[in-house]
C-alpha cells in the first residue's frame, strides 16, 4: 500500500509545482519552455495552473491520508486527461510537447494502477 500512496503523493507534488505553480506564476515561461502556443491573455493559463494546483493538492492528500476509496477515481481521471491531451494533439490544436504531459499523466496512472492491483485493496 505504501507504493500506492507514494505514487499519489509524487503525482500530487508534480501537479502542484510544474503545471500548478508554474502556470500561475510564470505562464509565459512555462508555455514557451514546452513550445505550447498561447495568446496575449495570460489569465487562462493562470487559471489552468490554479486548477492543476488544486488537483495536485487533492492527489497528495488522497495519498497522504490513504483514502483508498478514491484511488481508482484518480487512475480514471488521469487516463481521461491523457486521452484528451493526445486527441488535442491529433487534431492539430496543440504542439507535440503536450505528449510529454500526457505521458506523465499516463505513467502516474499506470504506477498507481499496478500497485493497486498488487495490493489487497484492488477488490475494495
Amino acid at each position: 500500500m505504501k507504493s500506492i500512496t507514494t505514487s499519489l503523493k509524487v503525482f500530487g507534488i508534480y501537479m502542484i509545482l510544474i503545471p500548478g505553480i508554474g502556470l500561475m506564476i510564470a505562464p509565459d515561461f512555462m508555455l514557451d519552455l514546452f513550445k505550447l502556443s498561447h495568446g496575449e491573455e495570460l489569465w487562462i493559463p493562470r487559471m489552468m495552473g490554479l486548477l492543476a494546483f488544486i488537483i495536485g493538492v487533492f492527489d497528495f492528500y488522497i495519498g497522504k491520508h490513504a483514502l483508498h476509496k478514491l484511488y481508482q477515481l484518480t487512475i480514471i481521471v488521469r487516463y481521461v486527461a491523457t486521452v484528451f491531451m493526445i486527441s488535442l494533439w491529433l487534431k492539430g490544436e496543440v504542439e507535440v510537447a503536450i505528449l510529454l504531459f500526457a505521458g506523465i499523466d499516463a505513467a502516474g496512472a499506470t504506477w498507481t494502477m499496478l500497485t493497486l492491483r498488487t495490493s489487497n485493496l484492488a477488490s475494495s
